[in-house]
């Protein structure tokens, strides 16, 4: 019995010599799939100030088109009644539509919600044409399209547009 104890400890410790070494794609610097696999690195910004509000254009790095049409059935354009969250350390952010109402809310308050770095969500979108007028009516504003369900039942909402901040649901 001792005597195939240490037989077998013996194989596994010579297990790893007997195997040929493995070559993977992509070890070699002249592998032909190098190229596929190089990534361009954007030069890093210093000049940022932290106190001012950061807004990027997520909508450059995917094709949206396969989103749409958004639609987020807990939520249709309409009057909200103002109430008071506790939510500390919430980031500002609004949720909108393609309709009228919402346009006319988001070319109306766009310049506050600009300064007060809050992100968009378009909860109710048809199509990229549509995001693209939402997006032409706040210039320089993150909006992206997404299902805004979850959201409404969280926080207790049946409509938008809506202004989402740490302290206050207010339209």
């Amino acid at each position: 019995m001792k005597r195939i104890s240490l037989i077998c400890c013996f194989i596994l410790l010579l297990a790893p010599f007997a195997q040929p070494e493995l070559t993977v794609a992509g070890d070699q610097p002249s592998d032909l799939t190098r190229p596929h696999f190089q990534v361009d690195r954007p030069a890093k910004n210093n000049n940022i100030q932290p106190d001012q509000p950061m807004h990027a254009d997520l909508s450059t790095f995917a094709d949206e088109a396969w989103l749409m049409p958004i639609r987020s059935s807990r939520l249709s354009p309409g009057q909200i009644a103002p109430r008071t969250l506790k939510m500390p350390g919430l980031q500002p952010f609004f949720l909108i539509g393609e309709d009228p109402q919402s346009l006319v809310w988001l070319r109306q308050r766009a310049a506050e919600l600009q300064e007060m770095g809050a992100a968009g969500l378009a909860v109710e979108v048809a199509d990229t044409e549509a995001l693209a007028r939402i997006r032409a009516a706040a210039p320089g504003i993150t909006i992206l399209p997404v299902n805004g369900n979850d959201i409404a039942t969280r926080l207790q909402i049946e409509h938008y547009p809506i202004l989402i901040t740490a302290t206050s649901l207010e339209q």
